[in-house]
């Protein structure tokens, strides 16, 4: 059996992120579903957009730990190219804490239309 070739260490974060960008992809459609409305599947949004912030997080930390002496091969513009995912993983995060917000407001005026009704007790 052959042995499959390790990625460089560059080209393997691009990947992750690709797969990363895809799952923001997905969560943001899903939060546009009528059921995204339920409480519960809020909450599932909220703790995939924790899931996700956390996976993008790391890819950061990897990112700024990489360097071109790290590469089997050389790169072609790697600070270009490493900028570009630095830049993607920025978007991500922004997305993701958009998103994130808005599920809080909407869980703090659903909680809100409540509070008249205590107050009369």
């Amino acid at each position: 059996m052959l042995a499959r070739r390790q990625r460089d260490p560059l080209q393997a974060l691009r990947r992750r992120n690709q797969e990363l960008k895809q799952q923001v992809d997905s969560l943001l459609s899903e939060s546009q579903l009528k059921e995204a409305l339920e409480p519960n599947k809020r909450q599932h949004i909220y703790q995939r957009c924790i899931q996700l912030k956390q996976a993008i997080d790391e890819n950061k930390n990897a990112l700024q730990k990489l360097s071109k002496a790290d590469e089997s091969a050389p790169v072609a513009n790697y600070n270009q190219r490493k900028e570009e995912e630095h830049t993607l993983l920025d978007k991500l995060t922004q997305q993701l804490q958009g998103l994130a917000v808005t599920i809080s407001r909407e869980n703090i005026t659903e909680y809100a239309s409540f509070l008249p009704f205590f107050f009369l007790f």
